[in-house]
């Protein structure tokens, strides 16, 4: 398999910030990668403070023609970090892999670019994870029970596909086409899936071929549950205003955006803030008008009977809690070699 004009068949995008402790894999897990075409890795540092730089230059030392460096000079935050990366991307098909992650199979990127050339009709392809849940140690596989195949009408209703593990066909969506909001959405990874998602189908790999951190210190970590839901309600509101209302994608990004909103309420009503739940109340009508009190009610009772329910019985707890010891002493995936 060849790429057109010398270009890379797939560039894979890397975000950093002070990250000295953990780069050195996810760039080892790129650059092991066993194909029969090119691939270029893309590092964007956004101005870390530590020795990420000094590590990534190594690399690049060592692969000249396969590395290229962004080096902000100044602090850019994530988002633009990100963006700077994508708009250097120039292989046919493009993948993600942050700094704190790692790929595990050195036949990932083929596999992927085998079924995307054999498919011209899909725009996305991932693959399960491991999850690795530090400090603990404890280790899940992301994607139990996910179907094989899927379109934006299933990835309107949750987002299931893992940063790392996507590849897109790259022109789907060309950087100068990505609208201006997604400069400012806190869940840039969401709107990449659903925007490449209007373009052909999702194909999933059961197969674990990378490892995703999810740490104390990480992004998503360091917000609160709030922030949190705030920032998933926000990218599906620039969603369905980009989709409009006739689109596939909207019924379900609609009812997402309802649950959001119903998980807003319920925090608010726990904590006792009246104001915000009124707030959050006629929002939740402007999106579903004919919802009434009772259903409310019962959404949100419905949201804190599941969240009681979420521990189990006490077997089922001490199952859970026996597995995860003994995840704790089984290996750590390494990067592939």
């Amino acid at each position: 398999m060849k790429a057109p004009d010398n270009s890379p068949m797939v560039s894979v995008v890397m975000i950093t910030f002070n990250q000295q402790h953990c780069i050195d894999s996810a760039i080892a897990g790129v650059i092991n990668q066993r194909t029969s075409f090119p691939v270029e890795l893309i590092v964007a540092n956004d101005a870390s403070t530590d020795d990420t730089l000094a590590h990534i230059l190594r690399w690049q030392q060592s692969y000249p023609d396969r590395i290229r460096i962004i080096d902000h000079k100044t602090n850019v935050g994530f988002r633009a970090n990100y963006l700077s990366a994508v708009r250097q991307a120039s292989g046919r098909y493009m993948c993600m892999c942050d700094a704190d992650d790692y790929w595990i199979d050195s036949l990932k990127l083929s596999r992927q670019v085998e079924y995307m050339e054999a498919h011209p009709e899909c725009a996305i392809t991932f693959h399960r994870v491991v999850n690795l849940y530090e400090p603990s140690g404890k280790k899940t596989l992301s994607n139990g029970g996910q179907a094989v195949d899927t379109d934006i009408t299933h990835l309107s209703r949750s987002n299931y596909i893992t940063n790392l593990s996507v590849m897109y066909r790259r022109m789907l969506v060309p950087p100068e086409q990505l609208p201006d909001w997604i400069a400012e959405t806190g869940l840039p990874d969401y709107a990449y899936h659903m925007l490449y998602a209007a373009h052909g189908t999702i194909h999933y790999f059961n197969k674990p071929m990378g490892l995703y951190r999810q740490s104390a210190s990480g992004e998503w970590s360091l917000n609160g549950e709030r922030h949190r839901l705030n920032m998933a309600l926000d990218v599906r509101r620039h969603l369905i205003g980009y989709f409009g209302p006739d689109h596939a994608a909207t019924p379900g990004l609609t009812n997402a955006s309802a649950d959001i909103l119903i998980a807003l309420m319920e925090l608010a009503r726990r904590s006792g803030d009246n104001e915000e739940y009124r707030r959050l109340t006629a929002d939740l009508r402007l999106l579903l008008p004919d919802i009434t009190d009772s259903e409310i009610s019962q959404r949100i009772d419905r949201r804190v009977a599941l969240i009681s329910s979420t521990g189990g019985s006490s077997l089922k707890n001490a199952l859970r809690k026996s597995w995860h010891r003994i995840t704790r002493l089984l290996p750590t995936p390494k990067p592939c070699k």
